[in-house]
Parts: structure tokens; sequence; C-alpha cells
């Protein structure tokens, strides 16, 4: 790089947490050595940047329970570095894990560089710049860009209640959220989105969205109480918001008469190791409210009052089946 480049502070960030996450998986490797961390210690001390990312790699691991068991951060030595040194050993992570990182799926790449995220079965409300606020719900990442053109949210993944608040700017600005799919712009009002496996579902508590697909040309307007989904082309026909809608909000699931195979996906989102349900008891009706931030309660919950209980596979994946 020529001396009078300068790395922008934003692509200085996300270099660093890339380098950070390959150098988080190689020293949670069983086959790291001593050579590696000694490395990784120079890549440590050659940037504050570097620090910090590593700090916020560290920071998600934990609040994911995902943290590698030989991951044991070394004390840095208090000796100085060559330049020399640290330029060698930032070579080093082209090789030092990228195959690594990319088998270890089950670690959640897109909130490590995301603006806010939850853990799962975490909740997180956040007071936005311009008054407005979003509630985050379990294991949800997004991205926050406000300028002088517009007030964009990007929801990666998970679910947020988004609650606006009109615009202190002189000249008012859009306020949208936007999605893999496409965008859904709020007419001052209170709703949610949520990300379902290629769709969006946008549901309104208060006045009125306007939901656009990405790559289609139809939009639709919904006001409160109504909800839809979409895709990248197209929107599935209006819904009635139930019960169930905006209950997580409350810290609840409240349902009335749900088929439980739904019951247990929802729960599972709240659920380090996973839910699942029998295909025979799938269609069984559930009413009640369960608690989040709590799930063994709420399976507990489910066992008393109906006809299914749970069975643990392999010590993590919990099974609802017949009683």
């Amino acid at each position: 790089m020529p001396a009078d480049t300068k790395t922008k502070p934003g692509a200085q960030a996300l270099r660093a947490t890339n380098e950070a996450a390959t150098w988080y998986v190689r020293l949670g490797s069983e086959s790291a050595t001593a050579e590696d961390r000694h490395a990784w210690s120079l890549w440590l001390a050659s940037d504050t940047a570097n620090r910090a990312a590593w700090d916020k790699v560290e920071q998600v691991c934990r609040q994911m329970g995902r943290v590698p068991g030989n991951i044991a951060r070394p004390t840095l030595a208090a000796t100085k570095v060559s330049r020399r040194a640290v330029l060698g050993s930032v070579g080093l992570l082209a090789s030092a894990g990228a195959a690594t990182w990319l088998g270890w799926r089950a670690l959640p790449w897109r909130v490590w560089t995301a603006d806010y995220h939850s853990a799962v079965g975490e909740q997180r409300n956040i007071q936005l710049a311009d008054g407005s606020s979003m509630l985050l719900d379990t294991d949800t990442a997004v991205d926050v860009s406000f300028d002088a053109q517009a007030r964009i949210l990007d929801l990666r993944s998970g679910a947020i209640m988004v609650v606006t608040h009109p615009d202190p700017a002189p000249t008012p600005r859009p306020f949208i959220v936007r999605t893999r799919q496409g965008t859904a712009t709020a007419l001052g009002t209170r709703f949610t989105v949520k990300t379902e496996d290629g769709w969006t579902r946008v549901a309104v508590l208060e006045k009125a969205v306007r939901i656009a697909p990405a790559e289609g040309h139809d939009t639709m307007t919904l006001v409160a109480g109504q909800q839809a989904r979409f895709n990248h082309d197209s929107i599935e026909p209006l819904q009635a918001n139930d019960v169930a809608t905006a209950s997580w909000t409350t810290g609840n699931l409240v349902v009335l008469d749900m088929p439980l195979g739904q019951l247990a996906t929802e729960l599972g989102r709240y659920r380090r190791g996973g839910l699942g349900c029998d295909a025979d008891i799938a269609g069984l009706l559930v009413s009640g409210s369960f608690p989040l931030r709590n799930t063994d309660q709420a399976l507990a919950s489910l066992t008393q009052s109906f006809p299914v209980k749970t069975t643990r596979v392999l010590g993590h994946w919990t099974r609802l089946v017949a009683r």
C-alpha cells in the first residue's frame, strides 16, 4: 500500500474483525500451536483496531454460548515487537484458518459485524438517534444507517419491533427497515419485522407500513391489525394479526390454538441446542402463555397441561413426544 494511502475507519474495522474471526477459530482448533499463539499475540499488539475486534469477537461468542474450549487468552509479553515481525504474523492470516473458519458453521458470523445483535434467548431494547426505538428479539442482528436522505435499519436476521418517532431533521426522512427480500417503510407507526427462511413478515400494531419486494413491482400498505409476508418478488395475501403476533415483546409467547409443531419452532428460537416435535403430535392445538426467558419453565408448563413429554437427544437437542 502506498505510504500516502489511508484506510477508512469502517474498512479498517471490518478488516480487523475478519482477521479476528480467523484467529479465533485457529486458536480454538485442536491443532493450534505455540507458534500460532505467538503470531496471534504479535497481530493483537500491532493495532488498537485488532484488539477492539478481538474483544468484540470474544464477547459475541460468550453471549452465544459458543466459545471453543481451547480458547485461552495468553498474557501479552511486555517487550516491544518489531514491525517486520508484526507484518510477518499478519501475513499468516491467509493460511491460519480460513478453511477452518468456513467449516465452523455454528459460529454466527453475520452478527459479528452488525451494529446491534442479541444472543439466543436474549431481547434488547435500543434507543435510536432520532428518538425512535427498536426491540431486538432472540438471535437478531441489525445495522443502523441514518444519513441526510433516510433512516434505515438493515435486519440481517431475527426479528425486531420498531416504534418510530417524528424525525427531528429539518427535512423529514423516511424510516425504512430493509431485509434481503425488500423493504418496510413506516408511515408513523409501531410494527414488527421478522425474517423467515427466505421470507420477511411484517405486522403492524399502530398506524401503517408500506412493504415492497426488492425485485417486484407490487407494493402493499398494511394498517394496524394486519400482517403479510413477502419474498424478493411477491407478496402473500393479507392476514389479521393474532394474539401471538407481538406477544414476544412482553417476554411471553401467548398462543391460542397454535399447532404444537409451530409452537416448538417458535420456542426453539429462544433455546440453545434446538427444540423439535414428533410429526404425530405436531398438529395438536395448544393454548397458553409461555415465558421466553426461561424455556425450561415453558416446556414444564407445556408437559403439565398437555399429553406430551420431553426427551433429550445427545444431551442438547430436546424433542416433544407423545406421553
